[in-house]
């Protein structure tokens, strides 16, 4: 995924946790500056003590929602590791045209998270997905071509890849650029 990311410019990280993705990318290229949102305040600050440590100051973090968090473009690149079917499938369409509407023409979108096949891996991930999170939380998976069809109908050229995995977790990897 970092050899997708731009070398510098702004990034947002959607869903940023503890900042360990924007911390690493950082420091592959430290012309990046990375903007990230989560809704967890405590995680966020552990991001930016994180940040701070490793004297990546160009960071931001953010405490908010990427459907309705104070995010203001444009941003060179954004990317979205486990995050989508964690929202409800109503918003899922939303959240990828408002990613679209941040970045600059030739952004570069990227979108990690699970396919729908094989059904036992999705069954798997669902499994540790609802240890982790409980039932309440809604759970949307897509299969990677509807999360292609999605990117390609807002404006995207979409590129993507099956990652495998020594557990049994259906990864998919979608580079979408702006066109």
């Amino acid at each position: 995924m970092d050899l997708l990311l731009t070398d510098e410019g702004r990034i947002l990280d959607v869903g940023c946790g503890f900042g360990l993705f924007a911390a690493y990318f950082g420091q592959t290229h430290p012309r990046r500056r990375i903007v990230g949102i989560d809704p967890d305040a405590r995680r966020v600050a552990i991001a930016r003590s994180v940040a701070a440590r490793l004297q990546l100051h160009h960071h931001e973090f953010i405490v908010g929602d990427v459907r309705d968090g104070l995010l203001s473009g444009p941003f060179d690149a954004a990317y979205v590791l486990d995050v989508m079917h964690h929202l409800p499938r109503g918003d899922q369409l939303a959240v990828l045209e408002r990613l679209g509407g941040l970045l600059v023409r030739g952004g570069m979108l990227i979108v990690k998270d699970i396919t729908t096949k094989p059904a036992w891996g999705l069954l798997f991930t669902r499994a540790l997905d609802r240890l982790m999170v409980g039932w309440h939380e809604p759970l949307s998976y897509r299969h990677h071509s509807e999360w292609g069809e999605m990117l390609t109908h807002l404006g995207f050229r979409v590129r993507m890849v099956r990652v495998p995995d020594i557990l049994p977790y259906p990864h998919v990897v979608i580079a979408a650029s702006k066109k």
